[in-house]
């Protein structure tokens, strides 16, 4: 057995807005996935090297050197099977987003956030079972 599929499916929430990562985190929490938390994309990008990440998701807008464009773009090119969400209550994407790379504008509502984390993760990791939820 691959031995990525015996960890904790483990989900990197970037978010800047304290209450809206613990929000995002809170979800996936309840539903059984691993949470790492961020609250820029710098630090996000500290969490990747150890690619034990099925998925990450992240707000577009935040401050510092890397946005969520460009967090996801650094993503897919190190680590393609990692699926990455962009959320954003403000900006749409103005370019073609990378491969793989889905988008949602905030509010997030729960469900929408749990069926595209489950569409994007990384299918070597066992996710959690939906009836957690």
């Amino acid at each position: 057995m691959n031995p990525i599929a015996k960890r904790p499916a483990a989900v990197l929430v970037v978010e800047d807005e304290p209450l809206v990562r613990l929000y995002v985190s809170d979800i996936l929490g309840q539903s059984g996935f691993e949470v790492i938390d961020a609250a820029t994309g710098d630090e996000a990008l500290a969490h990747l090297s150890a690619g034990n990440l099925c998925a990450i998701v992240s707000d577009v807008s935040m401050p510092g050197g890397v946005n969520g464009f460009e967090l996801a773009r650094r993503v897919r090119e190190s680590f393609p099977n990692t699926g990455v969400i962009l959320v954003s209550g403000v900006l749409e994407p103005q370019d073609h987003l990378p491969g793989g790379v889905r988008f949602i504008t905030k509010p997030v509502r729960a469900a929408t956030l749990l069926r595209l984390v489950r569409e994007v993760a990384d299918p070597r990791f066992t996710l959690p079972d939906p009836g957690l939820a």
